[in-house]
């Protein structure tokens, strides 16, 4: 399909949210082997807690890019499968911090490995380079994004014509 009939594909936007769709889709089917009710969601979830656990829920939310409410669903099914707890903030009560199981680590352990083989077969055939610039390229478009969120933005970047 030329540009003419199809103008949607002259948009980053448009190639970036088909392949993380792609992406979700292939990721979903591999941690599934392990765990079919889980989530890639609550997957990143559960991997943040194994890198420091005892988490604020706000410091989940900006490790995953979801909103309070978002993450409190993801807590909510993670304590309901045994795999996170979480327990009052002993400097501020009213706040929850959250913690793996043993079960949530021993599943993140068993998963990490898939999880690698999964991103070796992805990164098949692009170089190193490629993909540090593909990964600076993402971390610009998120940058600009959030930007245009906080400045609503309607006008076109210098130096790009569309």
């Amino acid at each position: 399909m030329n540009e003419k009939k199809n103008p949607v594909k002259k948009f980053i936007g448009h190639h970036v949210a088909i392949t993380a769709n792609l992406l979700r889709t292939v990721f979903a089917a591999r941690i599934t082997k392990y765990n079919d009710n889980i989530s890639p969601e609550q997957f990143a979830v559960l991997v943040r807690l194994g890198i420091s656990d005892g988490l604020s829920q706000n410091v989940i939310a900006e490790y995953v890019l979801k909103d309070d409410a978002t993450i409190t669903r993801i807590l909510d099914s993670l304590e309901n499968k045994k795999l996170a707890i979480r327990k009052k903030a002993p400097h501020d009560r009213r706040s929850n911090l959250a913690y793996l199981t043993p079960k949530g680590r021993e599943l993140v352990a068993k998963m990490l490995p898939e999880v690698n083989d999964l991103n070796k077969c992805l990164l098949e055939g692009i170089g190193r380079d490629q993909v540090k610039v593909v990964i600076e390229v993402l971390d610009k478009l998120r940058e600009n994004a959030a930007k245009a969120i906080k400045n609503n933005c309607s006008s076109t970047p210098k130096g790009l014509s569309l």
